[in-house]
């Protein structure tokens, strides 16, 4: 009898595709699975210290990415600062940091400001990443649609975002950064 190959055959080669349809790309969710825990599993155990905020101990590195991919999933991008973001929002973001890790400290406030601080770090450097790759590069055919799915953002959203960053006066606070 003979044994089953470990992975399925490779599909047909389509020879009427051009090269840039057969191209695959990772979208930006592909981190999306390795950052959250089984049903049923335990939690993952981290220990922060309150101080600075920094992680410690085998799981930090899979915290700071659930923070970074969490953070673009779960906040608007047309907020214009992390302070607008609602603190209503903050705590069910807080809410579900702790459903997916144990943190030893998590009873003292400045561990949970600091945190949500580094959540807003990761969020920034989001809305800068859309900006510079998709907003700045006006040589993009169809850049809107492409940056909607990819990133999961509906287009009135995507506009809204858009419009604000073409500002003239955002511009201004752009150059200066």
């Amino acid at each position: 009898m003979a044994t089953p190959p470990a992975s399925p055959p490779p599909p047909p080669a389509d020879t009427s595709a051009s090269p840039s349809t057969l191209k695959r790309t990772c979208k930006a969710t592909r981190l999306r699975s390795s950052a959250t825990r089984l049903p049923g599993a335990e939690r993952l155990v981290v220990n922060v210290d309150p101080a600075t905020g920094k992680a410690d101990g085998p799981h930090k590195k899979k915290l700071r990415t659930y923070l970074g991919i969490f953070a673009r999933d779960k906040v608007d991008a047309t907020y214009n600062t992390w302070k607008e973001v609602p603190t209503a929002q903050k705590d069910l973001i807080w809410k579900d940091i702790q459903a997916e890790f144990e943190i030893l400290e998590a009873f003292d406030s400045r561990t949970k400001k600091k945190i949500l601080q580094i959540f807003g770090e990761r969020w920034r450097q989001f809305k800068s990443d859309l900006t510079r790759k998709w907003i700045l590069a006006a040589d993009k055919d169809g850049a809107d649609d492409i940056a909607c799915e990819k990133y999961g953002i509906s287009k009135d959203k995507w506009a809204q975002f858009c419009q604000t960053r073409r500002d003239p006066l955002w511009k201004d606070v752009w150059k200066k950064a």
